[in-house]
């Protein structure tokens, strides 16, 4: 896969997220700017963290330092799993089936919306 698909994929998912969680503030009467703000503040934080490793793996060969590691795919590999359990618990905020499968599997959500 090229760099430019693991750019599409984040973004994408950071999309999804962000729709999503506008879904679930609506329906669930509990839209606030600041933690909409919050919010997309991360969402710019895990795109500079791409960055950042993809420049790592680009000029640390330069200086003669070899990670033999792949930085840039494990990082936005790392962010989509991060996006995807933020879809899932938006979704499971208005979805009933969802909300009714993830509880049978263990995935609970206390009241500060944090995974116990």
């Amino acid at each position: 896969m090229n760099k430019t698909t693991y750019w599409i994929v984040l973004a994408a998912a950071i999309l999804v997220d962000v729709i999503t969680g506008l879904i679930k503030a609506v329906y669930t009467h509990t839209f606030q700017s600041r933690i909409m703000r919050e919010g997309l503040f991360h969402k710019v934080g895990e795109l500079l963290a791409g960055g950042v490793l993809y420049g790592a793996q680009i000029v640390l060969p330069m200086i003669g330092v070899e990670t033999n590691l792949p930085l840039f795919p494990a990082g936005v590999g790392y962010c989509f799993i991060m996006e995807l359990g933020s879809i899932l618990e938006n979704l499971r905020a208005f979805t009933p089936a969802l909300d009714y499968i993830l509880g049978r599997g263990g995935f609970h959500v206390r009241d500060d919306n944090e995974l116990e």
